[in-house]
C-alpha cells in the first residue's frame, strides 16, 4: 500500500502547529494534572502514616487509592514522554531512537536498530517526524505484532532518507488501515505531510514491512 503526495509551505506549517500544541499538552499535564495528583497521593500516604486510620478495612481502601494515584501519575509520564521526546534534544535523532528501543525489551521483541547516516543533525520538524514514525510503528509491534523479534533501519542515500521498519510478527491485511489501525494512518499521514512517501506490505501471518521515504535537502544542520 502506498501513500504518497507532495506537501507544500501550509502543511509544513500544519506539522509546526501540531508539534506546538503537543508540547503545550505535555506541559499543562506536567505542571497541572500531574502536581495535583501527586499532592493527593502525598496527602493520603501522609493520613496512612499517621496512625489516625483505626480500621484496617479503611486503610487498605487508602492503600489501594495511593496505588491506583501511583499509577495514574507513572501513566501521565509515559503519555508526556509521548507528547514531547526531550531525548531528541538530549541525545540527537540516533540516540533517541535507539532510548525508544530499549525501553520494554525485556518484556516485548527484541528490536534491532541499523543506521547508516553522514548527518549530525536534521531540522527540528523532521527529526521529530521521523522520531514519531518510528516510536507509532515501536507501539504497533510492540501491542499487536507478537513478533518474536523486528528490526528499524536508518539510511541516508543521497539526498533522502530511507527508513525501515519489519517484524516477523503476525501481519494484517493492509486494506483495513482504514477501519482499524490506527497507529499505521498516521505513519503514512506523517509521510505525507513532510514530503515524502511510505509503504506497507503485510500478510496475515507473515508479518509486517513499512518504507518511508523522506526528503533531506534543506533539513541538514551541521551542529
Amino acid at each position: 500500500m502506498d501513500y504518497q503526495r507532495n506537501t507544500g509551505s501550509g502543511e509544513s506549517e500544519v506539522l509546526d502547529l501540531l508539534e506546538l500544541d503537543r508540547q503545550w499538552i505535555a506541559a499543562e499535564l506536567h505542571d497541572g494534572l500531574v502536581q495535583d495528583i501527586t499532592g493527593a497521593q502525598m496527602m493520603l500516604e501522609a493520613l496512612v502514616h499517621s496512625g489516625k486510620i483505626s480500621s484496617d478495612d479503611a486503610r487498605a481502601a487508602v492503600l489501594k487509592a495511593v496505588a491506583l494515584l501511583r499509577k495514574a501519575v507513572d501513566e501521565a509520564r509515559r503519555v508526556i514522554l509521548g507528547l514531547r521526546p526531550p531525548a531528541l534534544d538530549d541525545l540527537g535523532l540516533i540516540g533517541a531512537i535507539k532510548s525508544l528501543l530499549n525501553q520494554d525489551n525485556a518484556s516485548g521483541p527484541k528490536i534491532r536498530f541499523l543506521g547508516d547516516v553522514a548527518f549530525r543533525r536534521l531540522d527540528p520538524r523532521l527529526e521529530t517526524g521521523i522520531y514519531r514514525i518510528v516510536q507509532e510503528a515501536v507501539t504497533n509491534i510492540r501491542r499487536h505484532s507478537k513478533a518474536d523479534r523486528a528490526e528499524v533501519k536508518l539510511a541516508q542515500i543521497g539526498n533522502r532518507i530511507e527508513l525501515i521498519i519489519r517484524d516477523s510478527g503476525v501481519g494484517f491485511n493492509p486494506a483495513l488501515i482504514r477501519e482499524r489501525c490506527f497507529g499505521v494512518r498516521g505513519i503514512l499521514e506523517r509521510a505525507r505531510l513532510l514530503g515524502g512517501s511510505a509503504r506497507v506490505d503485510s500478510l496475515p501471518g507473515k508479518g509486517t514491512r513499512i518504507a518511508v521515504s523522506l526528503p533531506l535537502a534543506g533539513h541538514e544542520q551541521t551542529t
